[in-house]
């Protein structure tokens, strides 16, 4: 792994040696594998597997909390019959179609640039440096002196090509706010078409072997990157719905969190009483 030029501002401050971050395709991961070695020692591991079963119940709640958003404000609202929705989920249907039927390496590679530009960012987000990105078609990295779990697992809930969209659609707005105002809709057709992409590609990617989920732990990073996703839906429905606030999911989570136990020990009480001993 190449060290950083030396100068006597590094000498000064003595920075990390840069680590690395990657996302690998089947192929290239036992021959990259040694040089993504964990950085972190077993007890912080063992930590990180503890805060993962703690975080089992709270998945649990996310999702009773965006089947309730759905339920109130999406179906009974009938948000999905408008132009919005339509178009939302003719992009997620697009991309779909896609994947499943032309699936190809410039794919692959939108899919590692993204991955990999993520890292860098969150990296910049964090303070820190990057010394070296890798992009191709099987696999790709980054040379960094900062890591985190953030960091290393922000490419699994942060959308980057929606993210882009968003802001490259705002900057269109703005710069041309006086002479034509574009449709939304087409907007957002594209956050579902990038969504999807992010989504598809995340799923398809996790269940392979990735530095990245192993460095973390997989019950901690699972459990992590379920929370930041379902996050990611409510908030997405709660901006695009007319009825929906953050208020009211606020109060539903809450309500949720606050008879999660009472309702695991009545459904126990009830199942021990049907047993037939």
């Amino acid at each position: 792994m190449p060290r950083n030029p030396k100068n006597p501002r590094a000498r000064k401050r003595k920075s990390p040696p840069p680590q690395g971050l990657s996302a690998f395709l089947p192929a290239a991961v036992a021959s990259a594998a040694s040089a993504f070695d964990d950085p972190e020692g077993p007890a912080l591991r063992w930590v990180k597997r503890l805060i993962g079963l703690l975080l089992i119940p709270v998945c649990w709640l996310m999702l009773e909390a965006l089947f309730v958003l759905l339920e109130a404000d999406t179906l009974a609202g009938a948000y999905w019959k408008s132009s919005g929705f339509l178009y939302f989920g003719g992009g997620c249907l697009l991309w779909l179609a896609l994947f499943y039927g032309a699936r190809c390496a410039p794919m692959m590679w939108l899919y590692v640039a993204g991955h990999e530009l993520t890292h860098a960012l969150f990296v910049l987000v964090f303070r820190g440096r990057v010394t070296r990105v890798h992009i191709s078609a099987e696999g790709g990295h980054i040379l960094t002196n900062r890591n985190n779990f953030v960091i290393s697992l922000s490419p699994y809930f942060f959308p980057f090509y929606t993210a882009a969209v968003i802001v490259g659609w705002s900057l269109m707005e703005w710069t041309i706010a006086e002479v034509s105002k574009p449709d939304t809709v087409w907007l957002y057709g594209l956050i579902g078409f990038t969504w999807m992409f992010h989504l598809t590609f995340t799923l398809w990617m996790i269940r392979r072997d990735q530095p990245d989920v192993d460095q973390n732990g997989r019950l901690f990073s699972f459990t992590v990157i379920f929370i930041a996703n379902v996050l990611l839906i409510c908030a997405m429905l709660i901006v695009a719905s007319p009825t929906a606030t953050f208020r009211g999911f606020g109060q539903s989570l809450w309500e949720n969190a606050r008879t999660l136990y009472p309702r695991l020990i009545e459904s126990f009480s009830e199942m021990s009483a049907a047993l037939p001993f």
